[in-house]
């Protein structure tokens, strides 16, 4: 089957002209990791962590307390995505995830964090 040169073209056209149509009707989602930035509390007792954007990343910044003094001692790491999943890498995996509805942030296996001063819009902020 051999094609002539003004039929390949008019090919090509409809293959991009499909191509635009198809990336117009994807929604570019926001990026998840925005509505996390703030400062969050553990409800367990655990160091509290700050997550903010420098630059195009987002970095967690886990706030322990360690030595004899125990002397405030603050650990950054970068706020992955992966596949649709965050994590940070602490030499370990630690996976993240976010509850909107309630606003709780859980480290898995660290347990829930709350939001140390709730978003203005957000209901919890109304207690």
């Amino acid at each position: 089957m051999s094609l002539s040169k003004i039929k390949m073209l008019q090919v090509s056209k409809c293959l991009i002209g499909l191509a635009v149509v198809m990336l117009q009707s994807c929604d570019v989602a926001e990026d998840t990791r925005t509505a996390l930035c703030g400062n969050w509390e553990s409800v367990e007792g655990k160091p509290d962590v700050l997550i903010y954007k420098e630059g195009k990343a987002y970095k967690v910044t886990v706030f322990k307390r360690s030595g004899i003094r125990h002397k405030l001692k603050p650990e950054t790491y970068l706020l992955q995505e992966e596949n649709g999943n965050l994590f940070i890498n602490t030499g370990f995996r630690i996976d993240v995830s976010y509850n909107e509805a309630t606003d709780v942030l859980t480290f898995s296996p660290n347990g829930d964090y709350v939001r140390v001063n709730p978003k203005p819009d957000h209901p919890i902020s109304e207690q």
